[in-house]
This record gives C-alpha cells, sequence and structure tokens, in this order.
C-alpha cells in the first residue's frame, strides 16, 4: 500500500506537468496567430516573443479604416484599443 504522501506528491507532480503543459500549449497557439508575424508579435522589440506579448497581440480584433483615401484594416488590440497594424489593399478615388 503506497504512503498517502506518496500519492499526494504524486498529485502535485501530475498537476504541475498540467499547468506546464497547458501554459505552453496556449503559447504555441498564440504564436501560430495568422495574421502577426514573430517579428509582429515582438512589441519592444528585444527579439524575443514573450508570453504576454504573445496574449496581447492575439487577444485582438479588426476594423475597416481609410488612410489617406486607401481602404484598410486595422488591427486593435481588444485590451485597451490600441492599433497593432494597418494593412491597406487597394485605392479609393
Amino acid at each position: 500500500m503506497a504512503s498517502p504522501v506518496k500519492f499526494l506528491l504524486s498529485v502535485v507532480a501530475a498537476l504541475l506537468l498540467l499547468a506546464a503543459i497547458l501554459y505552453s500549449g496556449s503559447f504555441v497557439l498564440f504564436l501560430m496567430d495568422p495574421r502577426f508575424t514573430y517579428e509582429e508579435m515582438d512589441l519592444n522589440k528585444d527579439g524575443v516573443v514573450s508570453f504576454s506579448e504573445a496574449d496581447y497581440v492575439s487577444s485582438s480584433k479588426e476594423r475597416a479604416i481609410f488612410v489617406n483615401g486607401q481602404k484598410c484594416i486595422e488591427f486593435f488590440a481588444l485590451k485597451d484599443g490600441l492599433p497593432l497594424k494597418v494593412v491597406c489593399h487597394e485605392k479609393v478615388l
């Protein structure tokens, strides 16, 4: 019969492993956002995308805007509404 301490330690280890897997998995999913390149996700331009940067960028939406007569799509952060990038496609007369 296994001791209660060993059982408790194995449960704690399993929970920690599950938390690490969920954290890593969500980070990978954030990095796979097809709307942004790795460089665009690196908000502070230090060469590394942190979990908070990837989360911030992946929590974004799009809205149509006009820039100098061009129809564009602005990607903005849901957290504070700040623009992340603007993509323009066609010229409007």
